[in-house]
């Protein structure tokens, strides 16, 4: 029991900077085009410490690909697209991210991102994000016809 405590706790990098080249470079997520991921140097620095902390960081950097392509699926469904959407890890289990999305009626209207909606999502795992996006499928759908009627001029 106790030597299995001890691999636990064990860490492949003791550098939190090491630790965040690693990251950078073999998450598919760190060089995505449609969206940014930022990861707070305090959650780098408990991770180097803390294998539960890295094993969290790293299934949620994993799944983030195909978060954002079944927020993106979502978004579109509903008339939309994406405009920028940022997932910030600050924290073990706190999950922050900023989506604009702009649907089908603004499109022309749109010289940048000042008439997109807004919305922030607070998780503790990427899994969550899809599941308040489906939830919430509401905001990105025009509100005259989620209430099941077009409005008329």
């Amino acid at each position: 029991m106790l030597g299995e405590g001890i691999k636990d706790s064990e860490v492949r990098y003791k550098n939190p900077f090491e630790y965040e080249k690693y990251v950078k470079r073999h998450f598919e997520c760190m060089k995505a085009d449609g969206y940014q991921v930022k990861i707070s140097e305090r959650l780098y620095y408990r991770a180097t410490k803390d294998k539960k902390i890295e094993q969290w960081l790293e299934n949620n950097l994993t799944m983030l690909p195909y978060c954002m392509k079944s927020l993106s699926d979502i978004i579109a469904v509903t008339g939309g697209r994406i405009v920028s959407c940022i997932c910030q890890m600050n924290n073990y289990n706190n999950i922050s991210t900023e989506i604009r999305a702009a649907d089908r009626f603004h499109e022309m209207e749109l010289p940048d991102s000042r008439m997109a909606c807004r919305s922030v999502i607070r998780t503790t795992t990427v899994s969550e994000i899809e599941e308040q996006i489906k939830y919430n499928s509401i905001f990105w759908t025009p509100e005259a016809e989620s209430a099941g009627f077009k409005a008329k001029a």
